[in-house]
């Protein structure tokens, strides 16, 4: 039965994700508050604690009544299987090191069938304190223990008399008999320490049910035929039957042990590998992320050594990719995805097809002519091949080939109409002349952020996705911070940054 409760798991390394439980025990890891291992003490949380004195009561209560109605008429019998039962009960076998089980359950069950509610009682509580000697139980514990086995095994003897017509029986009924007892034993033994672990844990009591006890059905059925058998043969021929039948669990409890301790150094082994399985896979992750940290540390290095060849506006392209990060947002677009970071990186390296503009054009004072503007027009195409086969800026590299195309089909390099655009650049056009709008440039002061928000609402379906600018509207506060936290520094004029009407 379980009969233990509120044990720490001896590595949290290794624990899993139930609780560690015993069939013959209940086996609930405790929350210890801080502090309280430095003390040796786990404190448990007052809703538990009123749990285990309410259980413990009503145990003490149950042996109050019952006890004292015991037959003492085979006052022998009742003593060699009480000391069977409680001795049962500390054959615990460790299965892995996270269960443990034990043949506890078989006396119980024999005790209440013969014996009635007061031996159940009367042994419960014994078997409780035995089970927890010498293992450094806290108090609240050993009460818990005490009033949970003494309502478990009052559970058995209860329905079990209660079917029987309050006294033993070795007819076929007792099949039956036996058959209901051990559902409704399980039902209440599972919950109370399902209960327990719940309130100590915080953690639902039907999960933890789920999790941690719902596979020990069979072992109760097991637990509780061997315990109808022995009942039967001490009732048939005393105790020459207990010994008869005492031979078949000792039986079934040597098989367990060789079988588990011949198979234990391979399940060991295997949880040793999944331990650095799982710590590599830790460790794969973190240079992931220090990997990406660098990547984004180059790509923003490289960034601001384009805009000082470009001799934009300084910090343009950061500025510009935080805009449109913040629509990307109010878009949908989740954060830390591929297609979030591929925006981002997009944003960054945007001009980096500028590297094959000569600086003749790209720092040309006057207007270009008609040749220059088509040569300058390639930068797009060439930034895309720049970056198309490179892996983590693939994505990239659809964005900065696009980024100068309009919602109504009249941008360049490929003339792309509406949706044909990917949703990265109809972003980024957006952001990016916010950013023209609000900068300074040689031929005119900068715009206010309310002017610009204008501006860009009147070009809603003709420059601009109206899905991307209501997404601007929304996001537009954050922008403007991001806008008045990074003020513009002089910059020299060149064509490039001047506004051109598409052709």
């Amino acid at each position: 039965m379980l009969n233990r409760a509120f044990e720490e798991p001896a590595d949290d390394r290794d624990e899993p994700r139930g609780v560690r439980h015993d069939p013959s025990s209940n086996v609930i890891p405790l929350p210890v508050q801080p502090g309280a291992a430095a003390e040796g003490e786990a404190r448990l949380p007052r809703p538990a604690l009123a749990y285990v004195l309410l259980v413990f009561a009503l145990g003490v209560a149950a042996v109050a009544y019952f006890a004292p109605q015991l037959n003492t008429s085979d006052l022998t019998g009742f003593v060699i299987l009480g000391i069977l039962a409680v001795a049962a009960g500390r054959t615990r076998i460790s299965i892995y090191g996270d269960t443990t089980i034990s043949l506890g359950m078989v006396g119980d069950f024999a005790v209440a069938l013969l014996f009635g509610p007061a031996g159940a009682v009367i042994v419960g509580p014994v078997a409780a304190l035995v089970a927890d000697y010498e293992t450094g139980a806290p108090w609240y514990k050993r009460l818990f223990d005490i009033g949970s086995v003494t309502l478990s095994n009052l559970t058995i003897a209860g329905v079990a008399w209660l079917l029987m017509g309050g006294h033993m029986t070795t007819s076929a009924l007792l099949v039956a008999v036996t058959g209901a007892t051990v559902v409704v034993y399980y039902a209440v033994n599972t919950t109370l320490v399902a209960t327990a672990a719940s309130l100590a844990t915080r953690r639902q009591v039907y999960a933890v049910w789920h999790d941690d006890f719902a596979w020990l059905l069979p072992h109760y059925v097991v637990a509780a035929l061997l315990g109808s058998a022995l009942a039967v043969g001490y009732g048939g021929v005393g105790v020459l039957g207990i010994l008869a039948f005492a031979a078949p669990p000792l039986l079934v409890r040597l098989s367990m042990k060789q079988y588990i301790d011949k198979t234990a150094e391979n399940v060991e082994e295997l949880r040793k590998t999944n331990h650095e399985l799982t710590k590599a896979n830790t460790d794969i992750l973190q240079m992931a992320d220090e990997l990406r940290r660098t990547y984004d540390g180059t790509l923003e290095a490289l960034v601001s050594a384009l805009d000082a060849r470009d001799r934009e506006t300084k910090g343009h392209s950061i500025r510009v990719a935080k805009y449109m990060m913040e629509i990307a947002y109010h878009m949908g677009i989740a954060p830390g995805t591929d297609e979030w970071l591929d925006m981002q990186r997009g944003a960054l390296l945007h001009d980096v097809g500028k590297i094959g503009v000569s600086d003749t054009i790209l720092h040309k004072p006057g207007p270009l002519t008609d040749e220059e503007w088509a040569d300058m027009r390639r930068h797009p195409k060439i930034g895309h091949d720049m970056l198309k086969d490179i892996s983590f800026l693939s994505g990239a590299a659809t964005l900065v080939l696009a980024h100068h195309e309009r919602f109504d089909g009249k941008g360049y390099p490929q003339g792309l109409l509406a949706d044909e655009i990917p949703l990265g650049a109809r972003i980024f056009v957006l952001a990016d002349t916010f950013d023209a709008m609000t900068s300074d440039r040689p031929y005119r002061r900068a715009l206010s952020t309310e002017v610009s928000r204008d501006e860009i609402i009147k070009c809603s379906g003709s420059q601009f996705d109206p899905r991307c600018v209501q997404a601007f509207l929304l996001a537009f506060d954050e922008i403007v911070k991001i806008r008045m936290a990074d003020h513009d520094e002089p910059s020299e004029h060149h064509a490039a940054a001047a506004p051109r009407q598409a052709a």
